[in-house]
């Protein structure tokens, strides 16, 4: 009886080990089958060592099947966090996904590559963006000319929204208010008739704000849609912007049909919007400080700083195209004596509007300049002296005409003008530009000598 019982307890030791090892179901078997078969225990210990081989074997080829099959999935795992490294990325991971806690990871891991591949792609395109927007920015700060800047900000608009239209039109309150097409693309996008458009009922630029006009939204448009060749089908933002305190500007951008404005949209428009406008600024104040170290501040015209530089010009242009150039020299007769008895306000005032009947008369093309005091030197190219003669006599005319009774009281007579004129010319050695200054000086001379009050042209000293 205690031989059986120690018996039994080496079996459940055994047992308990088979188990342990991994081979329950065939340990178990073989001893409760030898212990009831009545065998011996030489014969039970025989048939357990063999169960327990075969379990252990069973166990360590199901053992070494998972750990290759882990293994293999950390391979994967491995290759394709290489392939991230590399920049290499693909949206899953090729084989048969594992189950358990590495299919979870592969899961993970396909749930990654999704992640960042999406985000490289964002990456990349808004790489391209900025690369864009420095090359444009590069492009208007090379530009030398204020109309250089307005076609090029509608064509990088067009390719990088894909837009259907963009016009870009100007509004300036001086001299006189006026609407004005800057830039359109593509061509023909806005009729000419925008010229007449009341800048009192466009919202952007009585707002200062920028708009957005969706398709069918409303039947309230902006102001500019009428001039447009493309229907109302089209969704309109409008983007205002000014340049110095005199100049309004409004982009009109359009998409294509069934196309929105999304934020990000809006916001690269308003990015290039913004970018031009610093280089139109920067090109307005270089062109205001160029205007006045040339310009006299009194009168607007150019000053004597300005003469030599812009009067060398046309000489040499005269002589390239073998065409007439006349100078005219003006001086304002007794304008001491106006000075001296109503004072020196009263003198501003005969300058300034002496100088509105300049602007009045001259073309655009003729140069006029304060030469100092109350002496003032014209330019007239593509002119005689017969022809000059006749623009001069419109200028007395014009200032004789001005009525000065309101800003200077008690004035005794109408201020007039001696006027000297001279044409340049091989025949009476005029060619230089220190010769022709001279001899319309010595025109004007003789006019203020005479009786002043009147023309005198420049006549050469006849030969002894």
């Amino acid at each position: 009886m205690s031989r059986l019982s120690n018996t039994t307890s080496l079996r459940t030791r055994l047992l308990a080990l088979s188990c342990a090892a991994g081979g329950l179901g065939a340990a178990s078997a073989f001893c409760f089958g030898a212990a009831h078969s009545g065998s011996t225990p030489s014969i039970a210990y025989d048939l357990l060592g063999a169960a327990l081989l075969g379990g252990a074997g069973a166990s360590f080829i199901a053992t070494m099947r998972v750990a290759a099959s882990i293994v293999r999935s950390l391979q994967t795992v491995r290759t394709q966090v290489a392939a991230v490294i590399a920049g290499e990325l693909s949206d899953e991971i090729p084989g048969k996904p594992p189950r358990g806690e590495l299919g979870e990871l592969h899961d993970a891991l396909c749930t990654m590559l999704r992640t960042l591949k999406s985000s490289r792609q964002s990456l990349a395109e808004r790489t391209k963006t900025v690369d864009r927007l420095l090359e444009f920015s590069q492009t208007i700060q090379g530009a030398g000319r204020v109309d250089q800047i307005f076609p090029t900000l509608c064509h990088f608009l067009e390719s990088e929204l894909g837009l259907s239209g963009a016009t870009i039109l100007a509004y300036e309150t001086e001299p006189t208010a006026s609407i004005t097409i800057k830039a359109s693309c593509p061509p023909g996008v806005i009729n000419e008739c925008a010229t007449e458009l009341d800048a009192a009922l466009c919202p952007c630029l009585r707002q200062s704000q920028p708009r957005l006009f969706r398709a069918g939204d409303s039947p309230v448009r902006c102001t500019i849609d009428q001039y447009l060749t493309r229907p109302v089908s089209h969704e309109a933002y409008c983007i205002p912007f000014n340049v110095g305190p005199k100049k309004q500007f409004v982009l009109h951008m359009l998409m294509p049909e069934g196309q929105s404005w999304t934020e990000q949209s809006r916001q690269l428009a308003q990015t290039y919007a913004n970018s031009a406008q610093s280089s139109l600024t920067s090109l307005h104040l270089l062109a205001e400080a160029e205007k006045q170290s040339m310009t006299d501040a009194l009168t607007g015209l150019y000053n004597r700083r300005s003469l030599d530089q812009l009067l060398q010009r046309e000489v040499a242009l005269s002589e390239r195209h073998k065409q007439p150039l006349s100078l005219v020299m003006i001086d304002m007769d007794f304008f001491k004596q106006v000075n001296d008895a109503h004072g020196h306000a009263a003198g501003d005032h005969l300058l300034r509007s002496f100088a509105d009947c300049v602007r009045m008369t001259l073309r655009k093309t003729d140069l006029a300049f304060r030469y100092g005091g109350d002496e003032f030197v014209i330019a007239l190219p593509q002119t005689p002296v017969a022809q000059a003669q006749q623009v001069v006599q419109k200028l007395r005319q014009a200032f004789a005409s001005v009525d000065f009774s309101s800003a200077i009281a008690h004035m005794e007579k109408q201020p007039t003008l001696s006027i000297g004129v001279a044409e340049r010319s091989s025949a009476a050695n005029l060619l230089t530009l220190s010769a022709l200054l001279n001899a319309v000086d010595q025109a004007l001379y003789e006019a203020k000598a005479v009786s002043r009050n009147c023309v005198r042209t420049y006549q050469p000293p006849k030969a002894a």
